[in-house]
């Protein structure tokens, strides 16, 4: 696979080249927002923890983490303490409570100031609720993250105790835990896959790809971080690739491993509210799905990486498998290098989603 170091720099060893490559994958994605940073931070600081068994921490089971602008000055209300690096000491985060940077890299901490119960009203009750805020249930591996703040919808994550690993497989398991815990009703989805008031009619919102491919950024990234770095919009001479994801190939060079194209199939055309929205034509849809591949398969020709193409269907009617279309079929007939293509279902309510079999 192409690096995107070929030369070694002057004065400096290939080793130290090879080394400084890899630390780049744990360097937090820049186009993600604070609130995405932090929560990808404190997961690896987190899952750090666990893989190594939860050395030097207590018998305590909760830990609490906040994002603030200014950790120092939030904190110093409260006396905490000054903290730095967590992920590379040995200072216990369990039965504490931590005010940090956007990298979780740096603040202040202190005891947990009430029970592990009562945090949620106690970061209400002190007028910090529209922090981003993070919670760790160790006995439960669950990381429950607020990103609008304590009053906001929550999400669960798995804390893992054993690292990924960067395989095909882990790809798809990351895409499957974000479609049903981050997409799959409106309820859990980021704003701007559907119209706002509109999703049980299936109105789309205005750009529903970008917002899932934001959502995606930040999963893969958290999913794999410290492994492989995942990097959106990446324009190149044949096109702009919506999510891309590198790892050190074998000699530490940094390179790519997959590309992802995303496409959107769906009912109509986004509407405002009191506007009748324009249908959508299954015609539409396949010449949508037909384009994504051979996106993907330019892509991963170009670069020398697996192309997947991930379709997002938020159609109200699912029974038509648009990858049985004939420009759909004839498209993927067509590439020398085939793009893994799968679909996504979304759905307009959660009762939709139970009726099609959806716990």
């Amino acid at each position: 696979m192409p690096g995107e170091f070929s030369d070694v720099i002057p004065g400096v060893s290939e080793s130290e080249v090879a080394g400084a490559v890899q630390s780049l994958t744990k360097i937090p994605v820049t186009a993600l927002e604070d609130h995405e940073r932090f929560m990808v931070a404190v997961r690896s600081l987190v899952e750090s923890r666990a893989q190594s068994g939860w050395q030097h921490e207590g018998a305590e089971d909760v830990g609490v983490f906040l994002l603030a602008r200014y950790p120092r000055e939030v904190g110093e209300r409260y006396g905490a303490t000054a903290v730095s690096d967590l992920i590379a000491t040995n200072d216990p985060i369990l039965g504490k409570m931590f005010f940090l940077n956007r990298d979780a890299s740096s603040g202040r901490g202190m005891v947990l100031p009430t029970t592990p119960n009562e945090i949620v009203e106690w970061v209400i009750d002190q007028k910090l609720d529209d922090l981003p805020m993070v919670v760790v249930h160790r006995n439960k591996k669950l990381l429950i993250s607020r990103t609008r703040g304590a009053g906001g919808d929550t999400r669960n994550d798995l804390i893992r105790d054993k690292a990924p690993v960067a395989s095909v497989d882990e790809i798809y398991e990351a895409l499957k835990v974000s479609h049903r815990a981050l997409l799959l009703t409106p309820s859990i989805c980021p704003a701007g896959v559907w119209e706002s008031g509109r999703s049980a009619q299936y109105v789309p919102g205005p750009f529903p790809e970008k917002a899932i491919q934001r959502e995606l950024a930040t999963v893969l990234t958290s999913w794999f971080h410290g492994i492989v770095k995942a990097e959106m919009e990446d324009s190149i001479s044949i096109g702009r690739i919506d999510i891309r994801l590198l790892r050190p190939d074998t000699e530490g060079k940094f390179a790519y491993w997959v590309v992802l194209e995303l496409k959107v199939i769906k009912s109509s055309h986004n509407a405002k509210k009191k506007v009748k929205p324009k249908a959508v034509k299954p015609a539409e849809n396949a010449a949508v799905v037909a384009e994504g591949i051979r996106q993907a398969a330019a892509f991963g020709k170009d670069r020398g990486a697996e192309p997947f193409l991930e379709i997002y269907d938020l159609r109200k009617d699912k029974t038509d498998d648009i990858l049985a279309h004939i420009v759909v079929v004839n498209e993927l007939n067509k590439c020398a290098l085939k793009p893994k293509c799968r679909v996504w279902p979304l759905f307009g309510s959660a009762s939709d989603a139970r009726i099609a079999g959806w716990p």
